[in-house]
């Protein structure tokens, strides 16, 4: 990858703020290296770069959208209920 790119991303994300609103109490800033701005059309590039490959690493199958990904089989009897959570397992790891 171009490392204009990755300065250009990096410059992007880090050191950006947010806050959050309850009804009318506003939370503190907090300071993150992974906030993207709400509404930004970069947001899904983030999350689609961090899931792209995911497919390669399980045996389930996945659906990747711009803001979520989905992975499922069909469960027909307890070996593929303990595929499915060998699945989910790696990926959280």
């Amino acid at each position: 990858m171009d490392s204009r790119v990755v300065v250009w991303g990096r410059e992007f994300l880090v050191g950006r703020t947010e806050s959050f609103r309850v009804r009318r109490q506003l939370s503190k800033e907090v300071t993150g290296i992974s906030i993207v701005p709400q509404g930004s059309v970069l947001v899904p590039l983030p999350f689609l770069a961090y899931v792209n490959d995911i497919w390669r690493y399980v045996d389930s199958t996945t659906r990747l959208f711009p803001d979520v990904s989905i992975i499922y089989r069909k469960i027909t009897n307890e070996n593929e209920i303990e595929m499915l959570q060998k699945n989910l397992d790696t990926l959280r790891e």
